[in-house]
């Protein structure tokens, strides 16, 4: 190299250094969006007392479980209202349960289904979810799964049509020692069974790490199977940060892999729910900005 090469690339080197940093910045992450699932409020509050401290917090999705099954229409609407005032999504409810491994739910799913749609276009809802239901009496693991995969796939042609997504929950024995479909892992090979874009697991890492850890390698070998992720510690099913749970990982993760879907915390208060609601999404965006 020459005296005058060197020089070139020094004054180079020079005139990049003093760029503006944003000229060659990477392009900003994606971010999540942030929901708060209704029912861990305390039970004497109201249903506007609910989605007005979600949205105090700064979230802009509400999920329900089935609170709507008891609305008259009359009150359907005005929730919706009152949601859309407060500038947030009711992101999620539940058709009702059914026993997924039981064939014999096929009818039952299409009631049910039939049911919660018109209910979940009136309130904006691009989501359901299923919990499995109960394990049948002399089925195997294999037939368990595969009457799950039909009955899903059952489901995936109304919501197809629907352009809305069905999730599928896991729920740890600890919690339901009957539940069919008690971890992600089988979750996942139900969803991808079914091979359909409108059915997704709802990654429940509070369930998850309840009922079998190693939750990171999970999400990063599914994380196309992923419509939707719910948050809480453990033990107690408190704010995140105040258990076991490394959730700075696993938000960190989450960012890299490029994560925009909500965020749902799913976590009973200790203190002030706005101010722990508040707590827990800075902590995601944090880590989503240091990832």
């Amino acid at each position: 190299m020459n005296r005058r090469h060197f020089c070139h690339l020094a004054m180079a080197g020079t005139a990049l250094s003093l760029a503006p940093r944003g000229l060659f910045a990477a392009p900003p992450a994606a971010l999540p969006k942030f929901s708060y699932m209704i029912w861990a409020f305390p039970k004497p509050m109201t249903i506007d007392q609910r989605l007005e401290t979600v949205a105090k917090a700064g979230y802009t999705g509400a999920e329900l479980v089935t609170e709507w099954m008891a609305w008259s229409p009359e009150e359907r609407r005005r929730v919706a209202a009152l949601a859309k005032s407060l500038g947030i999504t009711i992101d999620l409810m539940f058709p009702g349960s059914v026993p997924l491994a039981d064939l014999a739910s096929r009818d039952t799913i299409r009631e049910q289904l039939a049911k919660a749609i018109p209910v979940a276009r009136e309130l904006g809802c691009p989501q359901l979810g299923y919990a499995s239901g109960p394990r049948i009496p002399g089925q195997s693991p294999e037939q368990q799964i595969a009457n799950i995969t039909e009955n899903l796939k059952v489901a995936a042609e109304i919501m197809e049509k629907e352009k809305k997504e069905l999730l599928l929950e896991p729920i740890d024995l600890l919690e339901n020692k009957r539940a069919a479909v008690n971890s992600v892992t089988e979750a996942f090979t139900i969803t991808r069974a079914v091979g359909s874009p409108s059915i997704k697991v709802l990654y429940d890492f509070y369930h998850e790490q309840r009922g079998a850890g190693n939750l990171i390698e999970k999400l990063e070998n599914n994380f196309d199977q992923i419509g939707l992720i719910h948050v809480a510690d453990v033990p107690g099913r408190h704010r995140p940060g105040t258990g076991e749970m490394n959730y700075n990982n696993i938000y960190r993760r989450l960012a890299a892999l490029g994560y925009n879907r909500y965020i749902a915390m799913e976590f009973y208060a200790q203190g002030d729910p706005v101010a722990e609601l508040k707590t827990a999404k800075e902590e995601v965006l944090k880590a989503f900005q240091q990832a």
